[in-house]
This record gives structure tokens, C-alpha cells and sequence, in this order.
């Protein structure tokens, strides 16, 4: 296993969440090189301020790139091609794994993704805290780094409630998932009051992207509309990858392109609109890359491929977009309004219209085969086959290639590492995050 990278905002992260040791697994994604660690004393003064709100912006990135590709071994979008089985019960959906490497692995690795996620929550939390208690006079760009402390603090409670079925925080009681979206939800707004202090645009739109996804998620339908036009066309709001910091490596050309170690599903490798049109938004390359199982032909994404390992390390990962809030849009507002805004959207890739009928079972079909493709392996879509109730795929109890068959899991029940080592948790409000086992908020 390569050496974890020690992060410099540790004692914050232990407060977030007691971290056991992370288990050695070959599926690793990233070469990474261990830095110093750095006091966490340091954030006690202003001065410092910047330093530590671009901590809780790196590890968040870190961290969402091995959520994304996590999510998609989970769901539909991925599968592995490693031979150590420690990432099979995740791709196979197992029913009631807890002590899965989803839970304890690094950003750095294939499924690190409660541990990184809780950690960037931690420290962005203690930031948006830290500044709180200081003035401009003591930091210049004060309006700037709350936004930004609130902002991606908004998108780890985002992530993890469209990841897991429970979480906790700061040795806290079980949230459930409508309960993480609503923490989100009040950092976005914060985040669009401090970004309109500090006259940042972009900060502003990121947020009202954000809050329009948890909103439409808490069936706040009005306030989605309202936020998700507020995105221009063209909006992005990237995780920045870099080709020079293996931390900072793309995870989903990292995995795939370099390492072999996923491909992407059999049954994703042409997804097509219901007119037979195989869809340019989630078109794949065949790679020559060689799979450490020796079974797997290698496919990516076409979005995160590059001609050059420099390049493709260096591809950066959507986090917002104003794809998806058009999305948001056409599936708050259904009928005519949503076809109108899909047509639109294919149109600008030359796919033919919809056609088809406008009720509300027909225009949810539609939506949720239009997500499944335009925001392919950008971690939606786990939590779109949970709230809608989508046939899985494969099929429950259908074969896995590396044995044993498919579960029915939906989303990630709470794991041992926080289980066992958080006292406010109540065990017998656990749930599986099997489907047909529970309520979808």
C-alpha cells in the first residue's frame, strides 16, 4: 500500500470523526507522498485564515474525487478489475456491510469516502467557526473565506446525504439523510450571503446550485426553481485536479485510465435516449489499459479521458454545474416545461426531441434516464436510484463476475469505524440502505 498523506488539519479531522487506522488494500488509486504535519495551533490566528479555509478546500477536493468513483462502483456506472476482493462487496451491493473500506480508506483510494468526506466537513465547520469570531480588520478578505468555508462545508453535508443512509458528526447522534440535506442547505445560504458581501459572483451561483439540489432533495420544489435559475448558461464549479500533486490527481482517469483498477459497467458503455440514440453526454472510450484482474475490458468516461497522463491527471471534476440545474428545473416544474428544457439541451448536442407523452409517470422516466446521462459518474446517481426507486442494475441476485451475486443496497449504511467508536449512537435506529427495507426520504 503506498503511504497515506497526513493531512494538516488532523486534530480538527479527529474531532469530526475518530478515525481508526486505514485498512491496506491493493486497489489504492494514488501515489502519495507524506508531507509534515502541521499544528493544528496554527488556526488560532487570523493570520492563518486563508490557510486553513484552503485546507478544508483540499481535502473536500481529495475527497470528492474518490466519492464520485466510489458512487459509481456502487450504483450502475462502475465496475471493479482489481483481484483483491476488498472493494467486491461495494460493487456487488451486499446487503448490510458496515466494515466495507468505504468507511475507513483515505481520498486517496478507490472507496475512501465517510472518513475523507467527515474530515473536510470537520475542518470547513471549524473554519466557518474560527472566522465567525474575527473582523475584516483582522482579515481583509474575511466576506470571501466565509463564503467559501460555508460553500464546501454545504457540499460534504451534500455528498454524504447522497452517499450514506446515516451519518453522524462530531461524535454527534444519528442524521439521517433529509437531515444532512437541510445542514446543507443552511450553509449554502450562508455561503450566498457572505459571497454577496464580498461581491463574489461565482461563490454565489455555486451556492444557489447547491441549495437547489438539496432543496428539490427536501421536496422544497418552489425554492429549487427559484435558486436553479438563478445559474447562468455555461455555469461550472469545479473540484481542481492537478497532474503535479498525486493527492490532486484526477481519481476517475487515476483509476481507470492509469491504474486499471475500475471500468465502467457493461451496461453503461452506450447509454441511449428512448429514440435509440446512443447519447454523446455519456459516451465511453475503449482503453488499452491492462486490468489487474485479467478479466475486464477498460473503459472511461469520454469526459475524463485525455491523449496525455499529464492531462488526463489534471482534468477537473464537476461538483455543480448548469446542466444539472436545468435538470433541477425540468424535474421541479414536470409536463411541458420539463420537455421544453430537455429538448433544449439535446438540441445543443444534436440528439432528437422527446416526443413522447407529458404525464407525470412519463415525464419521471424521463428525467431520471436524462440525469442517468447527462451527469454520468458525477455522484448523482446513487441517490437518484434510491429517491426514485429505479430498478437496480444488475438485477438483484444476479451473478457477480468475481463471485457470489448482487445485493440491494441504495445507499451506504452508517459504518463500523463510526459505530463502534461514536457513544451517541443508537443502534436500533440503524437502517440496512437495503431497498424495499426502507422509506426513501
Amino acid at each position: 500500500m503506498h503511504p497515506m498523506r497526513t493531512r494538516p488539519f488532523a486534530a480538527l479531522a479527529a474531532a469530526a470523526l475518530v478515525v481508526a487506522g486505514a485498512a491496506c488494500h491493493t486497489s489504492d488509486l494514488l501515489n502519495v507522498q507524506a508531507p509534515n504535519a502541521v499544528s493544528v495551533s496554527i488556526y488560532d490566528n487570523p493570520i492563518n485564515a486563508t490557510l486553513m479555509v484552503n485546507s478544508a478546500i483540499g481535502d473536500f477536493e481529495c475527497a470528492f474525487g474518490s466519492y464520485v468513483v466510489a458512487e459509481g462502483l456502487a450504483t450502475d456506472e462502475l465496475h471493479d478489475a482489481t483481484l483483491a476482493n476488498g472493494d467486491w462487496n461495494l460493487d456487488r451491493r451486499d446487503n448490510g456491510f458496515t466494515n466495507g473500506l468505504y468507511g475507513t480508506n483515505t481520498c486517496t483510494t478507490v472507496t475512501g469516502m465517510y472518513t475523507p468526506l467527515s474530515t473536510a466537513r470537520g475542518e470547513a465547520d471549524a473554519a466557518v467557526t474560527r472566522l465567525a469570531g474575527w473582523t475584516v480588520a483582522q482579515v481583509p478578505n474575511l466576506a470571501t473565506l466565509q463564503a467559501q468555508a460555508n460553500l464546501y462545508t454545504g457540499f460534504s453535508y451534500s455528498a454524504l446525504g447522497m452517499a450514506m443512509c446515516q451519518a453522524a458528526f462530531d461524535l454527534g447522534p444519528l442524521v439521517d439523510q433529509p437531515g444532512m440535506f437541510t445542514l446543507a442547505e443552511a450553509r449554502f445560504t450562508a455561503a450566498i450571503a457572505a459571497a454577496q458581501t464580498a461581491g463574489s459572483t461565482n461563490l454565489a451561483t455555486a451556492a444557489y446550485a447547491g441549495r437547489a439540489r438539496v432543496r428539490l432533495f427536501l421536496h422544497n420544489t418552489a425554492g429549487a426553481i427559484a435558486d436553479a435559475q438563478l445559474v447562468p448558461p455555461g455555469f461550472v464549479f469545479n473540484a481542481a485536479m492537478d497532474a503535479t500533486n498525486a493527492r490532486r490527481f484526477n481519481h476517475v482517469y487515476q483509476g481507470i485510465a492509469t491504474a486499471g483498477s475500475a471500468t465502467v459497467e457493461v451496461t453503461a458503455r452506450a447509454l441511449t435516449t428512448e429514440n435509440g440514440e446512443v447519447d454523446p453526454r455519456s459516451a465511453t472510450t475503449q482503453l488499452k489499459t491492462v486490468p489487474p484482474d485479467g478479466l475486464a475490458t477498460i473503459f472511461i468516461p469520454t469526459k475524463y479521458n485525455a491523449a496525455s497522463l499529464t492531462a488526463g491527471e489534471a482534468l477537473p471534476m464537476p461538483i455543480v454545474r448548469y446542466a444539472e440545474a436545468q435538470l433541477i428545473l425540468a424535474e421541479a416544474q414536470g409536463g411541458a416545461s420539463a420537455v421544453t428544457i430537455i429538448n433544449a439541451m439535446r438540441a445543443a448536442v444534436s440528439l432528437k426531441p422527446y416526443t413522447g407523452a407529458t404525464d407525470a409517470a412519463s415525464i419521471t422516466k424521463l428525467i431520471t434516464s436524462e440525469r442517468q446521462r447527462v451527469l454520468f459518474l458525477e455522484g448523482t446517481r446513487g441517490y437518484d436510484i434510491e429517491r426514485f426507486n429505479l430498478p437496480l442494475v444488475p438485477a438483484v441476485g444476479a451473478p457477480y463476475l468475481q463471485g457470489g451475486v448482487y445485493g440491494g443496497t441504495v445507499c451506504l449504511p452508517l459504518p463500523d469505524i463510526e459505530r463502534f467508536h461514536n457513544p451517541s449512537i443508537d443502534a436500533s435506529k440503524l437502517i440496512t440502505g437495503v431497498q424495499g427495507q426502507f422509506t426513501p426520504p
